[in-house]
């Protein structure tokens, strides 16, 4: 299902540009950029499409990326890439776009020469691993770089183009997450040109954004890249975030595709000369804007682990799980955390297609996690759907909208994440933080643009809009307003964690509450009107899925 809306724009801002400044490449080139101003004291320098890789095309489809020699002389950076290949994201009216040379990084500094360089944040886009971009008109860093940080954000390859997997050689898949690693590498060869810490880069991202930057603490490729995480909204072991299957789904891709072909070898070769890339973006089944994992299957492209005979290096060699619960991955502090009620999308899905829970009441089996592979109508499935139906639904049928949500979330985002932050507390020396976004405000923009109205709580990606400015936005909220002093609490703990390592550094009259680092019972911090300490968030609905995975998993 697709949905297609249309934000209307309701107040231009308008950003003055007082200045072009050039800076200098490690590879000799160099690019123009701009200064930007804030506000009449404020201002920052905007850096944008700057190549990271050579274009993916022909040979270089479904291969690593290659990283980008230089040029000789200056390069214009005024405006940013072109996209990658995806469907129509947000705001847009849903139609294809996008180009394969696409691999384009967005550098913003508020000092070019600063006496002692800057922390970076290094943001990965959502999008289901198939649609979004790194660009300001979603991601504008004013209200980052005003606390002293350069901020860089990405393009990285989606989809079939960037997450399509044979199961082996012919194509072991990742290429979208080592785009994400390539960039990472160009941070360290150039960031101190912008005024940037190369020592001290954090990762952060949402939604699938948020699975890659786990997925970056466990591979051994992106090692000493980055310094600290911050995972928003999903995590390598979000049930949608793996796919263990990309065999079989690839010849079910080729067969969309009318690719004929009985062998992996001549399925990538023939998809190397397939130029129709609408055809391409359009095979994505299921696909909600804003990656809402739905359902009861896994997206198509999605991470896969890489086979051991690759002639490729691996991004991920072994199952997350196998990986976090071994060690052996990169030890660095560690926010992650979701929104209260991510899955508050289940609501309007419903609006849209009302038989939707006439379906699961007849087809329970979908309330079965796909990531297990229990076999319907056996004990086991009897088991898990008896316990679901007990704990969301009264013991069932499926009538309510909120109920409904609440399955969803915990399927699709709080268990997953629950258990990742009980690993990796449990294994790693680093602090790991762990929050929920509970508040309900004027910001609260992707509840409003999927008309989710009269439900408390905070949507998938509300949080955005407390980080970011995006461009297509109501109008600036009231100083002093519940929702400014969120947003000021957020970027200040997500500044201060890139700075320190810790997000609460400092106890004031912005940020009252301490937030502890988890160290038994998975203390949390409640991001709502006021920050609230807590432990174990969703107790019995956690502790249920717990049980269950014990036994049947």
């Amino acid at each position: 299902m697709m949905i297609k809306l249309n934000l209307i724009l309701l107040v231009t801002v308008a950003v003055c540009v007082s200045a072009e400044v050039t800076v200098k490449l490690h590879h000799g080139g160099s690019v123009l950029g701009e200064k930007k101003s804030i506000n009449l004291r404020e201002s920052y320098f905007s850096f944008k499409g700057i190549p990271y890789a050579l274009p993916p095309l022909k040979e270089l489809r479904f291969k690593p990326p290659v990283p980008h020699p230089g040029w000789d002389g200056t390069r214009n950076a005024t405006s940013h890439g072109p996209v990658c290949v995806s469907p129509g994201y947000i705001i847009s009216s849903g139609a294809f776009q996008g180009q394969e040379d696409c691999l384009y990084l967005n550098v913003y500094s508020p000092n070019l020469t600063p006496d002692e360089k800057l922390p970076v944040m290094f943001w990965i886009h959502g999008g289901s691993f198939t649609a979004g971009s790194g660009n300001s008109l979603i991601y504008g860093p004013e209200w980052l770089v005003k606390q002293d940080v350069v901020v860089v954000t990405i393009n990285y390859r989606l989809g079939l183009l960037g997450f399509f997997s044979t199961g082996d050689r012919n194509a072991p898949g990742n290429y979208g997450a080592k785009d994400v690693v390539e960039a990472l590498k160009w941070v360290q060869s150039n960031i101190e040109s912008f005024g940037g810490d190369r020592n001290k880069v954090t990762v952060f991202g949402e939604s699938a954004g948020s699975a890659l930057t786990h997925y970056l603490v466990l591979s051994k490729m992106s090692s000493g890249l980055f310094a600290q995480a911050i995972a928003q909204s999903g995590t390598a072991l979000s049930p949608w975030a793996f796919q263990d299957y990309p065999r079989t789904k690839a010849f079910q891709v080729a067969r969309q595709l009318n690719i004929t072909a009985t062998t992996t070898e001549e399925i990538v070769k023939q998809l190397r000369e397939f130029d129709d890339l609408e055809a391409i973006c359009n095979i994505t089944p299921g696909l909600l804007t804003l990656e809402l994992p739905r359902g009861n299957t896994a997206f198509t492209f999605a991470p896969v682990v890489e086979t051991e005979d690759s002639d490729e290096p691996r991004f991920l060699v072994e199952p997350p799980l196998t990986t976090i619960k071994k060690g052996t991955f990169n030890d660095v502090p560690f926010i992650l955390g979701q929104n209260s009620q991510e899955a508050l999308y289940s609501v309007r899905e419903i609006d849209l297609f009302p038989d939707t829970l006439d379906k699961y009441n007849n087809n329970t089996q979908w309330l079965l996690p796909y990531e297990w592979h229990i076999e319907p109508n056996t004990d086991a499935a009897d088991d898990i759907i008896y316990n679901v139906l007990d704990m969301y639904f009264g013991g069932g049928p499926i009538k309510n909208k909120v109920d409904y949500a609440n399955f969803n979330t915990d399927r699709h985002f709080t268990y997953g994440l629950a258990k990742t932050v009980e690993l990796h507390s449990a294994k790693q020396k680093s602090p790991v933080y762990y929050y929920i976004f509970s508040f309900d405000g004027v910001m609260n923009y992707i509840k409003k643009i999927f008309l989710v109205i009269g439900y408390n709580g905070a949507m998938h990606a509300d949080e955005l809009g407390y980080l970011w400015k995006m461009m297509h936005a109501p109008a600036p909220i009231l100083p002093g307003s519940k929702s400014d002093i969120t947003r000021s609490r957020m970027i200040r703990m997500w500044t201060d964690f890139a700075k320190y390592g810790n997000p609460t550094p400092k106890i004031d009259e912005l940020i009252t509450t301490q937030w502890a680092n988890v160290v038994g019972r998975q203390e949390y911090l409640d991001i709502g009107e006021n920050l609230v300490a807590g432990k174990e968030p969703f107790y019995e609905r956690v502790e249920m899925w717990k049980q269950l995975d014990r036994k049947y998993n």
